[in-house]
């Protein structure tokens, strides 16, 4: 079955220094895997850049992609509902002001033999990209603050405002 939106196959672009700052930590080796880091794999992480992104409800554009992204939407197999919810989310934000826009613009995709994939998934990273520019703030604020679970559990649960 199609999906009516596609984000197609290609791996979820992250900026360089974020790819840099926060991915391939611990996977790589099962050794040093830390038992108390919060995010053991790069799509965790992404998807908390996300959050965070949407939360603060803006998109940085990605200055200098990362060569080699690390995942595309196949880590999401088995785990549909939070790749549904991710676009959920990003069409919330991207229609908020004008939701008659959204079928609109799937209507002219429709009729292009397109769909809104590409528009969906370029947001999806800009808003991961603004979140890692929070995470970065928070951890010079914090240090250790990405492996400490502690630590982002009390940025979930606390009622701040979170700015770039």
């Amino acid at each position: 079955m199609e999906e009516i939106i596609d984000i197609g196959t290609s791996k979820f672009n992250i900026d360089d220094e974020w790819y840099n700052e926060f991915c391939n930590k611990y996977e790589k080796d099962e050794t040093t895997k830390n038992s108390r880091s919060v995010f053991q794999f790069d799509w965790q992480r992404f998807l908390w850049a996300f959050i965070l992104g949407i939360s603060v409800e803006k998109r940085t554009s990605l200055t200098q992609k990362t060569k080699n992204p690390p995942f595309g939407k196949e880590v999401f197999n088995g785990r549909s509902k939070i790749l549904k919810t991710m676009i959920a989310l990003t069409l919330q934000e991207l229609y908020k002001d004008n939701p008659d826009e959204l079928k609109k613009d799937f209507e002219t995709a429709t009729e292009n033999g397109e769909n809104l994939g590409r528009k969906i998934k370029v947001a999806i990273e800009e808003y991961a990209n603004t979140g890692f520019s929070i995470l970065d703030r928070r951890g010079r604020e914090r240090p250790g603050y990405i492996e400490n679970i502690e630590y982002v559990v009390e940025d979930i649960l606390s009622d701040k405002t979170w700015s770039c």
